[in-house]
């Protein structure tokens, strides 16, 4: 059963069986933080619609193994698209994956990914408006759909008004108060809930089964499969530098070396940094310590501050831990 793969979501995922049964709506707004599943439902959502087991389109789900699921999956399924930063770096580079050097180019096309432009809107409206190729559902998934140029919003709008027949917008976002008015009120909205520290820790290891210490990874990650997943790699980090004075500049070394991605492991350090500060300021024992964790807390924040306005990141990591030694915070 396809739907059953989604964890803990049982609301949303009800709502949408219900829907395959009965009335799809032509807009849906998935609404929750990273790393709970909104994408991988909305791909379970697509493969129920255009399921070929009768048997499992009876109860609303998919079979997950018919050519229709299988090609979904994998994501050859010529009538569901998946907008994302991904796919719309590799509209702007324009060539074929089969060109030397493609992966490479792309990654750095795919780190100065930001906003979802119009161009992208654009081109999946088109595909919108082109008849089915296999006479199913048509999806369309638009993801970080928060991060809409205002362009971009105003040319979608139309579109998931008045869709084609058996044509479906699935838009993902984790910040649905950013998103314009007349988006939100074409939409129907759909809210996921941040998963339990035991689903993380079931989920890890099948993510990235080279996570050292799942519980722990799952213990910082505030309901976030993503969130799990940097906090592995900020635990690594931070666990490996040796102990002692030196242990701030080598964590610090540590981070990887291009600017995007040292800065996204910098800001996933100080991420773990200050829940467990905040796990220390709940348990202390006396106003003083309180107070101590609290002055820590408010620097924190200003670091992270600081590693988003292109601070050094290795530099901003150095000095935040520096001030680490005499709290006797426990990572």
């Amino acid at each position: 059963m396809s739907f059953a793969e989604v964890l803990d979501q049982t609301a949303a995922t009800e709502y949408l069986q219900k829907s395959v049964l009965g009335h799809v709506p032509q807009a849906l707004l998935f609404c929750g933080p990273s790393g709970v599943g909104k994408k991988k439902t909305a791909l379970e959502f697509a493969k129920a619609l255009n399921c070929l087991d009768p048997q499992a389109r009876q109860n609303g789900d998919a079979c997950g193994l018919c050519a229709h699921c299988t090609a979904i999956e994998n994501g050859t399924y010529p009538d569901v698209v998946v907008a994302d930063f991904l796919y719309q770096a590799r509209l702007e580079l324009k060539k074929d994956p089969g060109d030397k050097g493609y992966e490479e180019e792309l990654e750095k096309e795919l780190a100065k990914q930001q906003r979802i432009k119009v161009d992208t809107i654009r081109d999946i409206t088109a595909k919108s408006q082109q008849k089915s190729a296999v006479n199913g559902w048509k999806v369309f998934i638009v993801d970080e759909a928060q991060s809409m140029q205002a362009e971009a919003a105003n040319a979608l709008l139309k579109f998931i008004e008045e869709p084609p027949q058996k044509t479906v917008w699935i838009l993902l976002t984790d910040k649905k108060a950013a998103m314009l008015k007349t988006i939100l009120s074409r939409c129907q909205p759909l809210q996921f809930a941040p998963l339990p520290v035991q689903t993380i820790e079931q989920l890890l290891p099948q993510v990235n089964p080279e996570v050292a210490e799942p519980a722990l990874a799952a213990r910082y990650a505030q309901g976030s499969l993503t969130r799990a997943l940097r906090a592995a790699e900020a635990l690594e980090i931070l666990q490996s530098a040796p102990q002692g004075p030196a242990w701030p500049a080598a964590a610090a070394a540590a981070l990887p070396r291009t600017m995007a991605a040292a800065r996204q492991s910098a800001q996933a350090v100080l991420d773990v940094v200050m829940l467990a500060l905040h796990r220390a300021w709940t348990q202390a024992e006396n106003e003083k310590d309180r107070r101590q964790y609290q002055q820590a807390l408010k620097k924190l924040e200003n670091y992270k501050t600081a590693v988003v306005r292109n601070v050094s990141p290795a530099l901003t990591v150095e000095t935040a831990l520096m001030g680490l030694d005499k709290l006797h915070v426990q990572i």
